[in-house]
């Protein structure tokens, strides 16, 4: 790994952990009793563990770490979404977070091997993390269902949205009742809602069977033969790009804590979470119909208005650009992922479909001279 590298790694891992400090404070004053105490334990080991890092920089490349107008920013940003999100989507972000920063601090463990003071600050900061994603892994214990039924109806309302959102605006390029269009994507839509509700019940008692069958050999290995699930999250922690010998040295980290073990196992290696196929279902084509809702109404405003097909369509990519940023939220929380980046990512499907599919109409109604 190149030293460039490295410096922009370790400068992450600070800024992660010095957000990650101000956010778990900040959640111990919004947090239920039980929880608070634990957030500000939590908010203090990831002080320590931004001085840590500052430390290694200021060691291995001589610069001290300060924080910027940029770091205050995405401080203020993760706040915010602890304000307006469940405490339950925040613990799940975190918990998939210190996940996270296991496997990307355990990448770089072995670049600081010939000096033993940093190799065992490192390999510190690595155990707590581990504890840290235990400890609030036995936080969403129960909540597994909530999550996946809030993702069941992510999922429904972002494919309506796209779909009908690219059938109405192809519409619109060559029909010039507006009303006409929204019925069709009326119609689209109840069509659509009963083949996702299908589809979701069918695909999640197929994840169910997976995932029952999965969870019970973690459990029966816990009980009976704890030394094996070191096996399986060494192999686990590889698939993740860990190196092996790392690896290893995590699992030695770890110990013979079971409970760390078989939560770090399930994290890693289990995708499914368990779900009642009759609630994914009806979630799903409920909130296809939402979904669909911000592309169809606007067309529908013709009853009240004087409005073109055309007028109604800006208002549909609009309404349905809006709707689509607020969801790629959602979907980075409970994935993960970029949070930035994934609601900019949505927003630019929206209007790229958008775009290609009135482009489309467009050109049947200019070449084929199709028009309504």
């Amino acid at each position: 790994m190149e030293k460039s590298e490295v410096f922009e790694l370790v400068k992450d891992f600070w800024e992660d952990e010095m957000i990650a400090t101000e956010l778990y404070s900040f959640l111990s004053k919004k947090a239920p009793k039980e929880k608070a105490k634990l957030f500000k334990a939590i908010s203090a080991m990831e002080k320590n563990h931004a001085i840590v890092w500052n430390d290694v920089a200021t060691r291995t490349f001589s610069v001290t770490f300060k924080a910027g107008i940029k770091l205050k920013i995405k401080t203020f940003f993760m706040k915010f979404l602890a304000i307006i999100l469940p405490l339950t989507f925040m613990i799940y972000y975190l918990e998939l977070d210190e996940r996270k920063a296991v496997l990307n601090y355990s990448k770089i463990l072995n670049v600081f091997k010939d000096d033993k003071e940093l190799y065992d600050m490192v390999e510190r900061v690595i155990k707590d993390e581990i504890e840290h994603e235990a400890d609030l892994t036995d936080l969403i214990l129960g909540e597994t269902s909530y999550l996946s039924k809030t993702k069941d109806a992510i999922y429904g309302m972002t494919d309506s949205l796209v779909e009908i959102l690219a059938l109405v605006i192809g519409l619109a390029g060559v029909v010039y009742n507006p009303l006409l269009i929204g019925l069709a994507g009326l119609i689209s839509s109840v069509g659509g809602t009963f083949s996702m509700t299908s589809g979701a019940y069918l695909s999640t008692k197929s994840q169910n069977d997976i995932y029952e069958g999965k969870i019970k050999e973690v459990d029966v290995k816990e009980e009976i033969d704890p030394q094996s699930l070191k096996n399986d999250l060494k192999h686990a922690l590889v698939e993740k790009g860990i190196e092996y010998d790392v690896s290893e040295k995590l699992v030695e980290i770890i110990g013979d804590d079971k409970r760390v073990l078989s939560n770090l196992v399930k994290s890693l290696s289990i995708e499914e979470v368990i779900t009642n196929p009759k609630e994914a279902a009806v979630t799903t084509g409920t909130y296809y119909i939402l979904g669909a809702l911000p592309a169809i109404i606007p067309f529908f405003l013709a009853l009240a208005f004087p409005i073109t097909s055309v007028t109604a369509a800006i208002i549909a990519v609009a309404s349905a650009a809006i709707v689509s940023f607020v969801s790629g939220i959602f979907t980075a929380v409970l994935s993960g992922m970029n949070i930035k980046r994934k609601s900019f990512e949505n927003v630019l499907i929206i209007l790229g479909s958008a775009m290609a599919t009135y482009f489309i109409g467009s050109m049947a109604r200019l070449f084929l001279g199709i028009e309504i």
